[in-house]
């Protein structure tokens, strides 16, 4: 090849022209354009292999970077390990976030890098550990475990170690890069949620069991009130002739009934208290006549027990009349006064002191310290006389009870603001002492007073009741004062009586709540929406066993002028219905409901 050729063929290596325009002969041409061929592929394989390269090291920095994202993420330790032909492990590496877990503060006296961590690991758990590092590392399962480490300090911390193998062709793991992340605190809050859970589960097992115990006592209870007045009605039936026997039976057979209400009333109401049910509704209280009847429960009680009731009120209580809740105020005195009774000797005491002082608000705070004689409570009860259920284990066999009553006459008192302390010694007795802030009440008028003594001779009632022997019973009763009575069953019927009847055919109606058909509310509903002159003016009164509070409320909202609780007092359901019809419907106000 000429000069001139050859210079053109290099220049042309350079400059990757495909100019041959110089060269004449045609093979001579074909053997330079397959070298500028071969040329051209070789730089572009060279080219190919450089991409890759850069693309392998740009995904290398991108896991690299995700990698450092992710631990810092979780705040995680990143080791690695390296394992020999047969696979095991034969060096570590851990990076500064595994020094910092395990509580060494700088490099120098961390373990060199290759060390075996068995050291670290708390010996209960090594065996387990390598055991499972073994599995994965030879058998190609995952590694991920929590374990114990014991740091610098010799505390015991918890983490979780996690790793991914990398092998070869046949599958022998070559190395290992894993995380290892603190899990301290995670774990204790599950065993303190553990913990929680387990308390709960025996605090479920215990109430399970208490509420057992409680039934078998309910049912035991419940029944020595009820098999004595079933005993009491035979032997009356059996000796009808002698009426001595019959009446002081009867006597005998009312405080058994009274004693039945009061547990189902203590039962009832502890439940309504759990749920945060009541309400506090106040009403002119008068404590005069609030203290003759609970004496008049009491005093029946004490002396069938042979203990002696004593009181002594102070000549400065300046207010006899106050604004409270009488149902509330006598249920907590007959509980208390009863176990002042049951807990107690023959010829033992009750005894009563009762102060008052005007408080800057106006209000009077009334305190009671009652007193009694009997055996008294032991330290260990007295720290739980007012949990549910609770019971002095010394006498509980003897003495009946459903363990409500002092729970229930605490949550009373402090419903109305009040506070009620307890001493008590085995064996010397025990003392309450309760204080209750309330507003006082003026007096009542005296037409209000002169017309609680009025009779229901002449009275024209419709009665609502569809249970017959309710229904027979009140209506014999309140026939026996002179009253007339007819009866219908159900609400329904209550509605189309008074429609059917002119004006003035009935001076009031007695209206049970819970009927087939149509209850009492909505058929009190119905009566008030009539359109006649005397539908928004009859009385009606509730005759109900809803006996609780926010029972009353309903009653009235529906439109009824006052309501009476079953069992049925006859004498105070008498007072009742001739003030009512006496004085016509009353404002709301004056039934108690604050507006």
């Amino acid at each position: 090849m000429n000069d001139d050729l050859k210079a053109g063929s290099e220049q042309g290596d350079a400059s990757s022209s495909f100019d041959f325009a110089g060269v004449a002969d045609r093979e001579e041409r074909e053997r330079l354009l397959m070298e500028e061929l071969r040329r051209t592929q070789r730089a572009l394989a060279e080219a190919e292999n450089e991409i890759k390269q850069k693309q392998r090291a740009l995904a290398e920095h991108a896991f690299e970077q995700e990698a450092a994202d992710a631990r810092d993420l979780l705040h995680a330790a990143c080791w690695t390990a390296d394992f020999d032909d047969e696979g095991n492990p034969m060096g570590f590496w851990f990076s500064d976030g595994c020094r910092r877990v395990l509580g060494f503060e700088s490099e120098d006296d961390f373990p060199e890098n290759g060390e075996n961590p068995d050291r670290f690991i708390a010996p209960d758990d090594l065996a387990r550990i390598n055991n499972e590092f073994r599995i994965a590392a030879t058998e190609g399962g995952p590694y991920d475990v929590n374990y114990c480490v014991r740091r610098k300090d010799g505390k015991r911390m918890w983490v979780r170690a996690a790793a991914k193998f990398r092998r070869d062709e046949q599958g022998i793991a070559r190395s290992c890069m894993g995380v290892l992340v603190d899990i301290d605190d995670a774990v204790k809050n599950q065993a303190c949620q553990q913990q929680a859970l387990e308390q709960a589960l025996e605090r479920a097992d215990r109430a399970n069991k208490v509420k057992t115990d409680f039934l078998h006592r309910m049912s035991h209870d419940m029944r020595t009130p009820l098999n004595c007045i079933l005993g009491l009605l035979e032997l009356c039936e059996r000796n009808r002739d002698d009426k001595a026997l019959v009446e002081e039976n009867h006597g005998k057979m009312r405080t058994a009934a009274r004693h039945l209400l009061s547990l189902i009333d203590d039962t009832l109401q502890a439940s309504k208290l759990g749920e945060g049910e009541l309400a506090l509704v106040r009403e002119p209280v008068d404590f005069a006549h609030l203290q003759a009847d609970v004496d008049d429960i009491m005093q029946l009680l004490a002396a069938e027990a042979g203990v002696i009731m004593e009181g002594r009120q102070e000549d400065s209580i300046a207010y006899r009349y106050v604004l409270g809740n009488e149902l509330y105020l006598r249920q907590i005195f007959l509980n208390i006064y009863s176990n002042c009774i049951k807990y107690n000797r023959p010829g033992g005491k009750v005894i009563t002191h009762v102060t008052s002082s005007e408080l800057p608000d106006g209000k009077v705070l009334l305190c009671w310290e009652i007193t009694d004689t009997g055996i008294g409570m032991s330290p260990e009860f007295l720290k739980r006389v007012f949990e549910p259920f609770a019971r002095e284990s010394s006498v509980a066999g003897a003495v009946g009870g459903t363990g409500l009553g002092m729970p229930i006459v605490k949550q009373l008192i402090e419903l109305m603001g009040g506070s009620i302390d307890i001493s008590s010694e085995l064996n010397e007795g025990s003392t309450f002492v309760i204080s209750i802030p309330f507003d006082p009440a003026p007096a009542p008028r005296e037409t209000e007073q002169a017309a609680s003594g009025s009779t229901l001779q002449g009275r024209r009632l419709l009665l609502v009741e569809d249970n017959d022997l309710n229904a027979e019973i009140a209506a014999t009763i309140l026939e026996g004062d002179g009253a007339y009575v007819s009866i219908v069953g159900d609400g329904a019927q209550a509605v189309e009586a008074f429609a059917a009847n002119p004006a003035g055919t009935f001076d009031a109606i007695l209206m049970d709540v819970a009927m087939p058909k149509m209850d009492g509310l909505a058929a009190t509903r119905a009566i008030r929406a009539l359109d006649r002159p005397d539908a928004a003016s009859i009385p009606i009164i509730a005759m109900t066993g809803n006996a609780f509070q926010e029972d009353v409320r309903e009653c009235l909202e529906a439109g009824m002028n006052a309501h009476i609780a079953k069992p049925i007092d006859m004498a105070k359901a008498e007072r009742v219905i001739t003030k009512v019809v006496g004085e016509g419907p009353p404002p709301i106000k004056e039934l108690g409901i604050d507006q």
